[in-house]
């Protein structure tokens, strides 16, 4: 996604590879999981809506729905519609087709970066989809369906784990208005009121769980840009700086490097009083001043096309772990990296949790202070290792209860002791006998995140 998105398109001439990598994932993916989502939804119709509205001024670029994205490969298609027929195994595609004069505003963005697309046959072929028609068909194709097969069931997305759209937007008895999956969930409702309707998401999650090598290749990019910014804020850390500072650098940085925009808003936390999720609320959440002593926890990821960055660490904020500080940090490397030498395929998320508060429990005689006793307890709790399969979405399933092959999981232990904060994260290919890292090779221990902050301080 290069650009932003206003109301206009071009006529097509389409490639059969996405824009943003054009040897990594080819037109042939993109129709084949379609088929393996008929499979799933062999009884009716997925229906996945594109996004219909532009980029906000505060967004680097215009964002896809996910799920659309991942069944089409069009990441700047506006007003569309994708109808996957499992029943008679066959994809439908409506699309908006906009007045003459504002296609010549994106001339630049031809084939699959188009924002619109031609109905026919042309474009039919070119991106493997069975029937591409103008979006006013749309109603009377849902109603052939219905009275060919009453007992047609009608799929919609419903947001999924990593959506982030609320669930409650209005008090009861009126109709939501932020979340726009429940929109298109109220206008189907609405529209046939008699439909049977099913939840898609099940299907979408589990087919895109397993990651392609064209996808793994594409998240390894993402992570080197992720792994830039990351460094670019490590740099910046210093006592009466504000966490907002470091956010900037990590910007800066993963941009510099070269990627299309922000997975998230880099997660810099110091201090006590910031629960995580404190962060999608408070509008200055950000601007604490760090103080010596502290530690810092920095969480960054940036987008290469629409797969995401996602990894972190802690450090401390004066350039020098306290002698505590150094027993919990080695304590948390050791129970995360007795988690990652279980993943393999079939590995279950208790056993992986399992093995970290095992290690815990065989470490924790030679701990004395509050501060260490403190994070024992921390460290056997379940609830500290949050894991997450990861791709065009932040959060895609959460958490997984079995790694299957060709997973990637987002593994990151977290937890606060006072004002004092310690965090581990990386992202993991799930193989058949372990795992391999996307992102590069990042230091664990309290002396090589130490010597990374005074390296990088004198770049």
């Amino acid at each position: 996604m290069k650009k932003a998105i206003l109301l206009s398109g071009v006529v097509l001439v389409f490639s059969t590879a996405i824009a943003w990598c054009q040897t990594t994932i080819d037109a042939s993916e993109y129709q084949a999981r379609r088929s393996r989502l008929m499979e799933k939804a062999a009884d009716g119709i997925v229906l996945l809506h594109s996004f219909s509205a532009r980029k906000r001024w505060d967004e680097a670029g215009f964002h896809q729905d996910p799920n659309f994205s991942y069944f089409t490969g069009m990441n700047n298609l506006y007003g569309a519609i994708l109808a996957v027929d499992g029943n008679v195994k066959q994809s439908w595609l409506f699309v908006l087709v906009p007045p003459e004069n504002l296609k010549a505003q994106m001339s630049d963005l031809k084939g699959a970066a188009s924002v619109f697309v031609e109905p026919g046959h042309q474009s039919e072929s070119d991106l493997r989809i069975d029937h591409i028609l103008p979006w006013d068909e749309f109603v009377d194709f849902v109603e052939s369906r219905r009275k060919s097969n009453p007992k047609l069931v009608l799929y919609l997305d419903e947001g999924g784990d990593g959506s982030g759209a609320p669930r409650i937007s209005n008090p009861a008895g009126l109709l939501p208005i932020e979340n726009r999956y429940l929109l298109w969930s109220t206008a189907i409702k609405e529209k046939w009121p008699d439909a049977n309707i099913g939840k898609a998401t099940p299907f979408t999650n589990e087919i895109r769980a397993v990651k392609s090598p064209g996808e793994i290749a594409a998240m390894k990019k993402a992570a080197d840009y992720s792994v830039a910014g990351f460094w670019s804020a490590a740099a910046l850390i210093k006592p009466g700086r504000t966490q907002r500072q470091i956010e900037a650098a990590a910007i800066q940085g993963g941009m510099l490097a070269g990627a299309d925009g922000v997975s998230m808003w880099p997660v810099v936390r110091t201090g006590a009083g910031f629960p995580f999720f404190e962060k999608f609320y408070d509008f200055h959440s950000g601007n604490r001043v760090m103080r010596a002593g502290e530690t810092i926890t920095i969480d960054v990821g940036f987008d290469s096309g629409p797969y995401k960055g996602d990894l972190g660490r802690t450090f401390p904020v004066s350039g020098h772990f306290s002698a505590e500080q150094r027993e919990v940090l080695n304590l948390l490397n050791g129970a995360y990296q007795a988690g990652l030498r279980v993943i393999r395929d079939g590995t279950t998320s208790e056993e992986l949790i399992r093995a970290c508060t095992q290690y815990v429990q065989e470490h924790q005689q030679n701990l004395k202070t509050d501060l260490e006793v403190q994070a024992v307890k921390k460290l056997l709790e379940p609830s500290t290792y949050v894991m997450y399969t990861h791709g065009t979405e932040m959060v895609e399933i959460f958490s997984p209860k079995v790694l299957h092959l060709g997973n990637t999981l987002a593994f990151a232990p977290e937890f606060d002791i006072g004002d004092q904060r310690f965090y581990i994260e990386d992202v993991v290919l799930v193989t058949r006998d372990g795992y391999e890292f996307i992102n590069p090779p990042l230091p664990y221990s309290p002396n090589d995140l130490e010597a990374a902050m005074v390296r990088d301080k004198h770049h």
